[in-house]
């Protein structure tokens, strides 16, 4: 059977405070510890506050964003000063630790928008008080972005096994995910569910993020790396000399591991309450970035190469920029909404991984009017 707490939430028994749910107890969690809580000045200082804006003038809309491929559209609006073109005011994008920092961040209204893992974004809205807890505003990708890399050290199926064959490759390995009970350890069990195994077949550490899963798996700490991101499987690949053992999005992975809508457009639920059009805005805003990508391809290698890959993999760059054209782009929805089925398909998901309960989540709750498909 899989792994899924016993049918509760990861989250415990989180209250709906107030404030939000408790962000000390979601990093802890999540493995962050309380070194990730270093959020006071950014509490302080970079909401938008939501009050109107004069007239014609760009209003303050606060961006959360990490490097990467699944926030390139925010790189893309900031170089490109497209959000000024619909009238918001984002100077900078903040930078929080983790994805649960940022969900704290926009729960207590310091955050007005980020581009979020759909699970967490599910656990996070089942475990946070109505009216400040975060809803889905559309999808940016509809398919699973995570895979495996596999050490230099070790030896590996080839690119042409089984999808069992090459997750049996891991038992008695070490397995380095982000961080225990994040987006990676949840898709790791998934997979070993999948291919007949238990999650006690192998031994998982929490390493960090790619920055740290590099080092890791060059020093032969741990045996094997669960990556998170397209562009991530690549590089880790390339920087640490090993192997893409999985990708999760190809043919041969089972349909409920490749048939997953991974990276979701979130807002607080009184800012699409109250004002719509300021999401609206930013949507247009991420869809201008979105055709960026498809009309000026080398260009936008180029700046995923110097945003999200340091410089170092303009190849991976233009590879990620030839599957958002061919594979991602053609599958959104306009303006990035979101259809019911992919919706209670996630939903499905989370339940079974014990992220939310049964009845947390409804399509009509998570979905504004607007964003629906």
């Amino acid at each position: 059977m899989f792994e899924s707490q016993n049918s509760r939430s990861p989250l415990g028994n989180l209250l709906a405070l107030d404030s939000g749910v408790s962000r000390r107890s979601l990093l802890k969690y999540f493995g962050l510890g309380t070194a990730a809580l270093g959020s006071a000045s950014l509490l302080a200082g970079c909401g938008s506050g939501n009050g109107a804006a004069a007239a014609g003038q760009p209003q303050s809309f606060a961006v959360a964003a990490f490097p990467g491929d699944a926030y390139f559209l925010d790189a893309i609006n900031l170089s490109n000063k497209d959000y000024a073109k619909h009238k918001l005011d984002v100077p900078k994008h903040l930078s929080p630790q983790s994805g649960v920092q940022a969900f704290q961040l926009l729960v207590a209204g310091a955050v007005d928008g980020y581009a979020s893992d759909t699970l967490l974004l599910m656990a996070t809205h089942a475990n946070s008080s109505k009216g400040k807890r975060p809803v889905l505003a559309g999808f940016r990708t509809v398919e699973t972005t995570y895979g495996i890399v596999g050490s230099k050290t070790s030896s590996w199926p080839g690119a042409d096994a089984s999808f069992e064959e090459k997750i049996r490759s891991l038992k008695g390995k070490r397995i380095g995910v982000s961080s225990v009970g994040a987006g990676g350890d949840l898709q790791l069990k998934l997979a070993l569910e999948l291919a007949g195994m238990k999650y006690s077949d192998v031994t998982v550490l929490a390493v960090g993020p790619t920055a740290q899963g590099i080092p890791n798996l060059t020093a032969n700490r741990i045996d094997a790396y669960v990556t998170v991101q397209w562009t991530a499987t690549r590089f880790v690949a390339k920087e640490s000399g090993g192997t893409v053992l999985i990708d999760f999005a190809e043919a041969s992975a089972p349909d409920l591991m490749r048939n997953q809508a991974v990276v979701a457009i979130a807002v607080r639920e009184e800012t699409a309450q109250q004002q719509p059009e300021l999401v609206r805005n930013w949507l247009a805003a991420q869809d201008d970035g979105s055709q960026w990508i498809v009309n000026n391809k080398k260009a936008a290698a180029d700046l995923l190469n110097t945003s999200g890959l340091g410089g170092k993999a303009p190849e991976i760059a233009a590879a990620y920029v030839d599957h958002y054209v061919n594979q991602v782009a053609p599958n959104l929805k306009p303006m990035f909404k979101a259809p019911r089925e992919t919706v209670e398909r996630m939903a499905d998901l989370a339940l079974r991984f014990g992220s939310v309960k049964k009845g947390d989540i409804t399509y009509e709750q998570l979905v504004p009017e607007f964003a629906r498909a």
